[in-house]
């Protein structure tokens, strides 16, 4: 039966393949906006352990510094540091030479993001120097900065130009994308501020996961009757919202996706229904030798089955090559995103919707296979 599937499929070389290649650029289009949404949500950095506090209204509201303490003091919390988007300006405006620009607390910082390295003589020298900055190792080779090179950032959402020193260069394990942001102490900007006491978010890491959803709602009823009610999150849903903030991008990806495969599913039918449709005296003639209708089912079946795994293995074969190229070139403009890379999640979803593809596309030609009258298929001969 597989070799007379294998002499079927080859029979019109041309439309096979270019029906696989249609289902494997479709499926390398559709895994790539599911990393693309995984990595601009940094779901797969975040950690599990750590909620985000910020104002209720949107991320563009700041909070007094002072909720810090009152955070601090629910239970499970074990660590809360500060954390200020100071954006600005390095060198000029030129898309390269962008890179998230965070003020924080030093003394806290490293309580809470504990997987970003840092040697114990790095975070002495942060906490030791007022205008002391620690950048990731990715940050740092991409901008050539050694230990103890001073560099100057133009403020632009706040009217204060910040010149820093690097005295730390932290590592991550996983994830490069955390390595090209840049923290520096964010007293250095209050007190040229006069010490406005203002932050845009609170990262609060707790004992469990499990103990989420009861801090959430004791942080977010703390602060219900004050004038800066705060909304309280898990970090991926934080990454969530802050993407949403350029409007409901998941609703666009998974719009997108649909229509992609609505697409590709009606060629494949359209592939099927041809194949099927030349060989109708054959499927007689094979009913007469003796081939029961359920053997007729699963032969068109199994044709239609091969070419959507065909081209969902062929899409998750290119696909590393797709991801690094494109990454390539989006880092040229000062475009990183964490963890775009082929994972299991994505590759059981490729393969999934590949095997879907092609039992669904074949399904009606091999019941109208099943169910022909050989009288019929046999008055086809020319």
């Amino acid at each position: 039966m597989f070799k007379l599937i294998r002499r079927n499929l080859l029979r019109n070389k041309r439309r096979t393949i270019l029906t696989v290649l249609s289902i494997a650029i479709a499926l390398i289009l559709l895994s790539f906006l599911d990393l693309l949404l995984a990595a601009m949500s940094g779901v797969n950095s975040a950690n599990a352990n750590r909620l985000v506090v910020r104002h209720a209204i949107s991320l563009t509201f700041s909070m007094p510094a002072a909720y810090e303490q009152r955070l601090a003091a629910l239970e499970h919390v074990e660590g809360i540091t500060i954390m200020n988007w100071f954006q600005g300006r390095y060198i000029d405006d030129r898309p390269e030479n962008f890179f998230p620009r965070f003020g924080t607390d030093p003394d806290t910082f490293p309580d809470v993001f504990p997987e970003l390295a840092l040697s114990p003589g790095e975070i002495d020298a942060w906490r030791a120097e007022r205008t002391a900055f620690i950048a990731g190792r990715a940050l740092a080779e991409e901008k050539g900065w050694d230990i103890g090179d001073v560099i100057t950032i133009e403020g632009d959402i706040y009217p204060v130009d910040v010149e820093l020193t690097l005295r730390g260069i932290f590592t991550h394990t996983t994830d490069e994308a955390a390595e090209r942001v840049l923290y520096f102490d964010w007293q250095y900007v209050e007190e040229a501020l006069g010490n406005p006491g203002q932050i845009n978010s609170f990262y609060v890491l707790l004992d469990s996961p499990d103990n989420m959803n009861e801090t959430i709602a004791k942080a977010e009823a703390m602060f219900e009757n004050s004038p800066d009610q705060v909304r309280a999150e898990t970090e991926a849903a934080f990454f969530l919202s802050f993407i949403e903030m350029m409007g409901n991008v998941q609703f666009l990806f998974s719009a997108i996706g649909l229509a992609v495969i609505a697409s590709i599913f009606f060629i494949t039918v359209n592939t099927m229904a041809m194949a099927s449709r030349e060989r109708t005296t054959e499927v007689a003639v094979l009913r007469t030798l003796g081939f029961t209708r359920s053997r007729v089912l699963a032969i068109v079946l199994f044709e239609s089955l091969a070419v959507g795994v065909l081209g969902a293995a062929i899409g998750l074969a290119v696909m590393p090559v797709v991801t690094g190229a494109i990454s390539s070139v989006l880092a040229t403009q000062g475009i990183t995103f964490s963890e775009l890379r082929l994972g299991e999640r994505t590759s059981a979803l490729v393969m999934g919707i590949g095997v879907f593809l092609g039992l669904a596309a074949g399904l009606v030609p091999a019941l109208q296979a099943m169910n022909m009258k050989i009288v019929d298929g046999l008055r086809r001969v020319a």
